[in-house]
């Protein structure tokens, strides 16, 4: 008795349409794409500057200073013990000018106002 030859397989039908398929990769690969949109996202909402201004040496390295200790005791970002830094020099604008003002020739500071936070 001969042993019986195996069938062949018929190939799978042609992959006709444009759909992707959905497999592990596809599913990695939309992730990461979602995840770096977000970042774009929250980087252009976070819009930063750079600004250059003339001040003493002493006023410089204070101010660096004070940077680096916020920073080393609460590890926010520089960037934004900068920006929170600036904001309260702001608040304090009126107290300098009179601190800063000859007698008598005060004016009136002009409001910023507060950047808006997103978190």
């Amino acid at each position: 008795m001969a042993a019986a030859k195996p069938e062949r397989m018929a190939p799978p039908p042609p992959d006709d349409d444009d759909v992707t398929e959905v497999t592990p990769d596809v599913l990695a690969a939309q992730r990461r794409a979602e995840a770096a949109a977000a970042r774009r996202r929250q980087r252009e909402a976070e819009a930063k500057t750079r600004r250059s201004w003339y001040t003493t040496s002493a006023a410089a390295d204070a101010f660096s200073a004070a940077v680096d200790d916020i920073h080393h005791a609460t590890r926010v970002p520089k960037h934004a013990v900068v920006a929170a830094l600036l904001e309260a020099a702001v608040e304090q604008a009126a107290a300098v000018e009179k601190r800063l003002a000859p007698v008598g020739t005060v004016g009136r500071v002009r409001r910023v106002p507060p950047p808006t936070t997103t978190q």
